[in-house]
């Protein structure tokens, strides 16, 4: 040992405590932190409280030992060398010593925020010490006992500060016990040859004043070898203690350093020729002395003064040299305010503590407040110290900052925070930095990133002292509880890789909180979030592979299988506990509740197979299917697969699924009269893994603060979602098979096993398709096509597994399942599966009335749209006032005309009634509907005109329009059937559209495809259809009208009113009726005039179709285009896609002959050259307009 630091001096003043008042009732312990996370509560917050799961029955001691007194005894008894506190791959924390009994009496209701307590381990002497402002404790830690060891009780110089002694050991060789130097703060220093005098009370003892100043104290006591030791002051005075022998005893002496010359120096002489200006000592708080490097000239010491250093030299002739004295503040600041995001002027730093390398470099530890611009630091409101080691050279004379090394610790002032100085340690030459806090020995390289944290997490315990032993490359810290042994294996330390050690560490910190308990935890203060979760992973997936590193064999599967799941448990705890899990990705979160509710499913299913075996019931499916997989997966070379899968294969257990239902379908075809049995273990295999890791994860989705959908769940994979429906389908037939029914034997299994079939089918499907709808689901390829097909597959499988579960007695159970998923269609359907109407006949109608005060339109909207599809108008207007307002809401979101103008009529809206009525008559393909739509409809209208005298009456109009359409449909039909009076044979409707045919549509019999086009549309007429305007005007034109010549401009009058019939085919529907009213007549025959006589002739041409269509439409004032068309005009004949657009149903060979069909009566029109006629005829018809005559 180069040198022994005194204790733990107190806090400086501006950080002390709270007072004790406030100090009664800490808040929560503070987790051990990771990557300068923010303090987290030791108990976890109400969202994550992980030990009252059912599911998380873990009891895991938060403290680090109980040492109340009724369990002192047997707590330590339990305590031996090998007990293991932390473990990683670069450090072991390790049991060492215990503490005497004296010393656990004193500290055992010890408060450290109101009392003062020091301590020290010292590796050169083999001894450790406790000191309170009455009396130390001294004992040898290094005493191979397996009891408590020795303890020696000295008095302390009394002082009025009531502060604990500065101390230091005074090594005599490994022969001899030391012997031991106290120094109150107030200067009196008490010294003891032997400690072995502490046996008879240790009044024997020789005492030195030293000559303080009246505001004047003691700040530390420092060895700088066996014979020599400093003692520093508050006024920056250094008092150097010599060790002499006289009498064969030991004797110690004091002086303040001096700075003599030499007599024969020519400086006394000349000092303004040759001798540089005198050092001036500045006054101020020495806070911590060093030993430096040693020469044949002497012996360098550091001096930490405020915010200087000072370098004395204590010469080997017995004096001190005052040699330097910088400002290193100074220079530490702007190198610190350099890393950060946003400098800050005030920095708030404070210089702590020094120690110097093997090569001369000063290390010193250094504080400042957090001013917000540290990188990888998450920032709160509480205030805090961020605590940095500075490694500082001199060049040429001047200091300058080599290196800042981070501390992974950060002061918050906490009450629960252990108050003391941090102290700070160096080994291997410096490679490791050691600092000592309150409640944490904080680890790191100074070479590379490596970081770790030993932290007390009792908050009855704190470190009162640490020693390096360089020899065994080890630490030896001791607590209020005890003594550890903290081990670093520097290879691995300097083999650290920041990118991977980090994930590796990580899972070190999680393996030795869940292994060795929660004594001291590692926490590196630096954590990357891929470390965080790539080491998380890793445990979790050792835990579920009985890795031998995390958990111990043990051939009773229940008790090993409950201690993985407690660890796996503790895992989370851990996070959470650390307030690290907002680091974490979603993916990286449900990948360890998936691996937990895997492990719990495990669980259960052990649970389960070990009641079958007690019971003597075969398990021949589940062994099956633990055989076909472990041989497909290659672990067959087990002699106990059965066991070998649940120790090695327990993240697979969702891949057993389909070797379930393979082993079911094998045993159901060979032994068809054990299907109940077979069913029942098949079933309950199934229900048990999905069940357990469906309530596992609804249970704890806070813990782990997972956000639904799970990314690709194993539970809801197609292959588990088809195991599932066959066993539901099997069980249905089975069921169908024996003819129960109702509540008979419905608690039996397979039975009683259904309503749990349904849940998991229903769970999965949901899942899945929550899977799938969501943003990274939807990334996949595929997933569009897939989410139709299992919506198609699952929307017609629904009713029939509700329908079932109501069948067989589970009427319940098929409500809550469409409860739970809110599955309203399918509850209207049940609600109404038994009596419709009267509503007051049906048994769930208290339960319709309590569906819609929970869901409102949700339930309702279904609802009313299931009596709609049903005809169950009359149930649905019998609802009641309470309903009206849900019904207008529904018709409102819902184009449902057939039904809205009901409700206006209930709600005396007229106006909105009749608009209804009329856009819907248009609509109605039967023609008495159609009839009395439009009756209703204008006198709906002629109430709302009793309302309002104002109301414009084209509605009006448009109503007459509408039911003269019907009364040229009934016209017609009426003149069509007309044929049929002569025929006394009952004919069946082909026939009579036949006769009709020939009868009443001569001129286009021997067409192509016109006959046909003229029999559908009879058809429609007979049975009762409304026809569209256009078919109304082809029937009219394709009909002889021999009698009735007035139906063509009937047919013009009927298209000019055909607003809403797009343009083209209305002008289409134009030329093809003026085409057959231009070949109405033969015109060869009126153009004969041989033989006639004028009177004759103007009577022919009088009487033809055109002067009567020119007679109806040259006098309306709305003449749209198309009306009046001349003969060249009507030559036109439509193209195919016309054709193809009005007639679509006809194939493309009909189309092109009904082509050819228009194309002959056009060729008939050209060749009868009208164009002198039509001139003539509208001057005939002009004239007798004029005239007032008829033509």
């Amino acid at each position: 040992m180069m040198a022994a630091f005194t204790g733990s001096p107190p806090p400086r003043r501006k950080n002390q405590p709270p007072s004790r008042q406030a100090a009664l009732s800490p808040p929560p312990r503070r987790a051990g932190r990771l990557a300068n996370s923010k303090p987290a509560s030791r108990l976890p917050t109400p969202a994550h409280i992980v030990d009252q799961s059912p599911f998380i029955k873990e009891d895991v001691t938060v403290g680090s030992m109980d040492i109340d007194e009724d369990t002192l005894q047997p707590t330590e008894r339990g305590l031996r060398q090998d007990t293991i506190f932390a473990k990683s791959e670069e450090m072991l924390v390790t049991f060492y010593g215990h503490l005497p009994t004296e010393v656990k009496h004193v500290l055992r209701n010890a408060d450290f925020f109101r009392d003062v307590y020091v301590g020290d381990v010292d590796a050169g002497t083999g001894f450790a010490l406790v000191a309170t402002p009455q009396a130390c404790f001294v004992w040898q830690h290094t005493q191979e006992l397996s009891g408590v060891p020795t303890c020696y009780i000295f008095p302390c110089p009394a002082d009025p500060s009531q502060a604990a002694p500065l101390h230091a050991f005074v090594p005599y060789g490994s022969s001899c016990e030391p012997g031991l130097i106290l120094a109150s703060p107030s200067g009196e220093l008490w010294f003891w040859n032997n400690i072995g005098v502490g046996l008879a009370g240790g009044e024997q003892y020789s005492k030195i004043l030293l000559e303080l100043e009246s505001n004047e104290i003691v700040s530390s006591l420092t060895r700088l070898d066996p014979q020599t030791f400093v003692v520093s002051t508050s006024l920056g005075r250094l008092f150097r203690l010599t060790l002499t022998t006289s009498g064969g005893r030991y004797h110690l002496t004091s002086r303040i350093f001096s700075r003599p010359q030499s007599s024969l120096s020519l400086s006394r002489f000349l000092p303004s020729l040759w001798s540089s200006p005198t050092l001036q000592v500045e006054v101020g708080n020495i806070a911590a002395v060093a030993l430096g490097t040693k020469s044949t000239l002497g012996t360098d010491i550091w001096a930490l003064v405020e915010s200087r250093v000072q370098r004395w030299n204590i010469a080997a002739e017995g004096w001190e040299e005052f040699a330097l004295q910088e400002d290193i503040a100074a220079v530490i600041q702007p190198a610190i305010q350099s890393t950060l995001r946003s400098p800050s002027k005030y920095l708030d730093l404070e210089l702590l503590d020094l120690a110097v390398d093997s090569s001369g470099s000063l290390l010193v530890l250094t504080s400042h407040g957090d001013t917000g611009g540290h990188e990888e630091m998450s920032y709160s409101s509480t205030p805090r110290r961020i605590y940095i080691v500075a490694q500082i050279s001199m060049s040429s004379g001047i200091l300058q900052v080599d290196k800042l090394i981070n501390v992974p610790y950060q002061s918050t002032f906490r009450a629960s925070e252990a108050p003391m100085h941090p102290q700070l340690r160096l080994m291997l030459g410096g490679a490791i930095l050691v600092v000592q806090f309150g409640d944490a020995i904080a680890i790191c390289s100074r070479d590379n990133d490596y970081q770790d944290r030993i932290e007390l997490k009792s908050s009855t315990d704190r470190t009162l002292g640490v020693c390096v032993v360089e020899a065994q490359g080890c630490l030896l810290v001791l607590t209020a509880l005890t003594i550890m042994k903290v081990t670093v294996d520097f290879d691995q330390v300097r083999k650290f890789d920041a990118e991977h050690g980090r994930s590796i560490l990580i899972k070190s910190i999680m393996t030795q909180a869940i292994l060795y308990g929660s004594y001291s935890e590692v926490c590196p203060e630096k954590l990357t979030e891929d470390s965080l979760m790539s080491g998380a992973a890793l445990l979790s997936s050792a835990i579920l592979q009985s890795d031998s590193t995390v958990v111990r064999s043990n051939n009773d599967l229940t008790v090993q299988l409950n201690s993985r799941k407690e660890k796996i448990s503790f895992l989370i705890k851990f996070i959470n506990e650390n307030g690290v899990l907002s680091k974490m990705s979603q993916r990286s979160r449900q990948r360890l509740a998936t691996d937990a509710e895997k492990l719990y499913a495990a669980q259960q299913l052990w649970l389960r197979l070990n009641e079958t075996l007690q019971r003597g019931r075969p398990y021949d499916i589940l062994s099956e299917a633990v055989y076909g997989y472990m041989n497909q997966v290659g672990e067959g070379q087990h002699a106990d697969l059965m066991r070998a899968f649940f120790r090695l294969r327990v993240a697979d257990i969702g891949r057993l699924l389909p070797h379930v239902r393979d082993s079911t379908r094998r045993l159901l075809g060979e032994s068809p009269t054990n299907i109940p049995n077979i069913l029942s273990e098949a079933n309950g295999i199934v229900l048990t893994i999905l069940n357990s890791a469906f309530e596992y994860r609804d249970y704890n989705a806070s813990v782990y603060g997972v956000g639904l959908p799970f990314v690709k769940p194993w539970t809801s994979k197609p292959e588990v979602i088809n195991v599932v429906l066959e066993l539901f389908d099997v069980t249905t037939t089975y069921l169908q098979s024996i003819g129960e029914s109702s509540d008979e034997h419905s608690s039996r299994e397979p039975n009683s096993q259904l309503p749990d079939l349904a849940s998991a089918l229903f769970a999965s499907v949901h899942e899945r398709m929550s899977w799938l709808q969501s943003a990274t689901g939807r990334e996949v390829p595929g997933t569009d096509r897939e989410i139709a097909a299992l919506a198609d597959q699952f929307q017609q499988l629904r009713p029939e597994i509700l329908n079932t579960l109501n069948k067989y007695g589970f009427a319940a159970r098929a409500f809550e399942l469409t409860e739970k998923y809110r599955d309203f269609r399918s509850l209207a359907a049940l609600c109404n599966k038994d009596i419709v109407y009267p509503l007051d006949q049906n048994p769930h109608a208290s339960k319709m009335g309590e569906y819609i005060q929970r869901f409102g339109e949700e339930f309702t909207d279904e609802l009313y749209q299931w009596y709609i599809e049903h005809g169950e108008l009359r149930t649905l207007f019998s609802q009641g006032e309470r309903h009206e307002d849900y019904l207008d809401k529904y018709l409102t979101k819902n184009n449902r005309p057939f039904v809205s103008w009901i409700q206006d009529l209930e709600k005396e809206r007229f106006h909105s009634a009749a608009e209804t009525l009329l856009a819907e008559s248009e609509n109605a393909g039967d023609l008495a509907a159609k009839e009395l739509i439009l009756s209703i409809g204008k006198l709906t209208h002629l109430a709302h005109m009793q309302e309002d005298t104002a109301v414009d009456e084209s509605m009006l109009d448009a109503f007459h329009d509408g039911l003269d359409f019907v009364s040229v449909h009934e016209a017609l039909t009426e003149e069509l059937k007309s044929a049929l009076a002569s025929v006394r044979d009952r004919q069946s409707l082909d026939r009579q559209i036949e006769t009709i045919l020939q009868q009443k549509a001569s001129a286009i019999v021997d067409k192509k495809v016109l006959p046909l086009v003229f029999k559908q549309l009879v058809r429609s007429l007979l049975q009762g259809k409304a026809l569209s305007v256009e078919d109304v005007a082809d029937a009219l034109s394709m009909k002889d009208n021999d009698t009735t010549i007035s139906d063509y401009a009937t047919a013009l009058h009927l298209l000019a009113r055909a607003d809403k019939l797009p343009e083209a085919r209305r002008q289409a529907a134009f030329r093809s009726v003026w085409l057959r009213i231009y070949t109405h007549d033969n015109w060869d025959v009126i153009k004969e005039t041989s033989g006639v006589s004028d009177a004759q002739l103007n009577d022919r041409f009088r009487s033809t179709a055109l002067v009567a269509a020119l007679s109806a439409t040259l006098p309306k004032r709305h003449q749209p285009e198309g009306y009046i068309l001349s003969p060249s005009q009507a030559l036109a004949v439509p193209s195919l896609a016309e054709l193809s657009s009005r007639w679509p149903g006809m194939s493309p060979e009909q189309i092109e002959a009904l082509r050819e069909d228009y194309q002959e009566e056009s060729d008939l029109l050209a060749g009868y050259d009208l164009s002198e006629a039509f001139g003539r005829a509208r001057e005939v018809v002009l004239d007798e307009m004029m005239w007032g005559r008829a033509p």
